[in-house]
Order: structure tokens, then sequence, then C-alpha cells
């Protein structure tokens, strides 16, 4: 559950930050500052102990699929719909988790599988329901959908390229610096070449996202590699249940959290248990 509180964490502060900024600025800077992390965390690995192989590809195609996609789009959320509905939300990245594990690492989905899709659905359809006043912004639920596919398919390639001597931090560093490369471009793309709007207070907040973003990355490669993607992905599809009660704590009053969106992140969170446990 380490991953899960980290990355509720990064989405606060980010959505903090965002007050005087923009998404795709705080995507930069968060995208950075876990490079420089890992690229700092190198000392730390004997690169005796391990060769390089083709497995470092998939952990290139996981920094380009998640974070670089997933956090785009995550971000882009984050401003349109609140970090309690995007969580919520891109929580739905167990199911996509599934699916991908499915044709990758050949993992075959039982009944429980298809309650779960179930309930996510009713989830999401629950949370995009209430005021009229609000309905606009749930038309960008898709934003977090995407995100959501991206994190998800990100899983099985972690998964996949883990070996016996893999070095995490090394795979981090890896995963990092192709988001850090492809990252900026995607972000320039999406705002139509508009430049960044960096100011000292969201920098703050961007920059200590990025801290808790790369202590996500890590603590979730380490539990890749100890474990199977369907044991790891339930744990991480917590995330909604930290934001309840972090957000009130670090964004006060800037974060509405009503009973509907409390509802449907329990739905959701039971719906992705039910896809990725095994009973």
């Amino acid at each position: 559950m380490i991953p899960a509180f980290f990355f509720a964490l990064s989405s606060i502060l980010t959505r903090k930050g965002l007050d005087s900024s923009t998404p795709q600025t705080g995507s930069f800077v968060v995208l950075q500052t876990q490079f420089l992390l890992f690229a700092f965390a190198l000392i730390f690995v004997d690169f005796s102990q391990f060769s390089i192989t083709y497995s470092l590809w998939f952990f290139i195609l996981a920094g380009f699929s998640s974070p670089a996609l997933s956090l785009l789009f995550l971000f882009l959320s984050i401003e349109r719909i609140g970090v309690a509905k995007t969580n919520a939300v891109s929580n739905t990245h167990a199911i996509f988790g599934a699916l991908s594990a499915f044709f990758i690492l050949g993992e075959r989905p039982s009944l429980h599988v298809w309650i779960g899709i179930i309930l996510v659905v009713i989830g999401i359809v629950f949370i995009s329901g209430g005021e009229k006043k609000s309905m606009g912004r749930t038309n960008f639920l898709f934003l977090p959908l995407i995100s959501a596919i991206c994190f998800g398919l990100a899983h099985a390639l972690r998964k996949t390229g883990i070996e016996t001597d893999t070095s995490l931090l090394f795979a981090g560093f890896i995963q990092g610096l192709t988001a850090s490369i492809f990252g900026p471009l995607f972000l320039k793309v999406s705002n139509h070449w508009q430049p960044f709007v960096f100011n000292l207070k969201s920098n703050q907040c961007f920059v200590f996202s990025g801290i808790a973003m790369a202590s996500a990355q890590f603590s979730l490669l380490f539990a890749l590699s100890r474990s199977e993607v369907y044991m790891v992905s339930p744990l991480v599809a917590t995330v909604p249940l930290f934001t309840l009660f972090l957000a009130p704590l670090i964004l006060g009053n800037k974060e509405k959290i009503t009973i509907r969106v409390i509802i449907a992140s329990i739905i959701i969170v039971i719906g992705v248990v039910f896809v990725t446990l095994k009973f």
C-alpha cells in the first residue's frame, strides 16, 4: 500500500501547485524531478552484479506509457475534475492492468474479474452523476480513463522486464529517462507549444510531487519484483481512499469531497479488488 500512499500524495501536491500554474508545467517539473532522483540513486548501484539485456526495453516502454503519458492525462484531469474524482476513475488502471497481463503475461481472468468490471463501471457512472451544475466537468472523464490505460499497461511491462538480477534503481532510472525525454514533447503538443508557467510557489509543490512520484515508482517496482501483478494491483488501487483522507488535510476547502464521491470511490475500489484478487 506504500505506492498507493505516494501516488495519492503526488496527485494532491500537484493539485495544490495548479492554483498558479498549468498541468503541463506540473507534469514537466514532476518528470524531471523524478528522473534526477533516480539518476542520483545510480551511485548506489553495483553495475558489476548485472548485465544490460533486452529486458530493459520493457522499462523504456513502461516509462513511455507511465509516467510520461499517464501523468500528462492525470494532470489534465486533475485540473478539470479535481483530485478525488480523478483518482477514483483513474483507479480503473487495475482493469487495464488485468487485460494487459492477459495478453502479455498469459494470465486468464475468471468470473470474479467480470464481476469487478461491472462494479467499476457502476462506480464510474455513479461518480458521473450529481448536480446539473457539475455535469460539465464530467465530460472530461475520458482523461483519467486514458491515464488508467497507460498506467495499467505499464504494470505488465515492468513485470515482464524484471529478472532475478535486475537493479530496481537502474530500472527506475531507465523508465524515468524515457519519461523525461518524451514527456516534454507530449506536453508541448498538448498545450499548442505554449510556454511553461514557472513560479516559486507552484514549483515547490511540483518538486515535492515529483519526490512522491519517484517514491511511488520505486516502491511499485519493488512490489512487482516480489509478487505478481494481480496481487500488487489491488493494493495500488487503494489510492482514492488515501486521497479522501489526505486531500482535506493538504488542500483544505479547495477540494470538495461529497458523499457521492466517497461512495463511488468505495465501489470502484471493491470492483478492482474483484478484478485483481484470486479467490
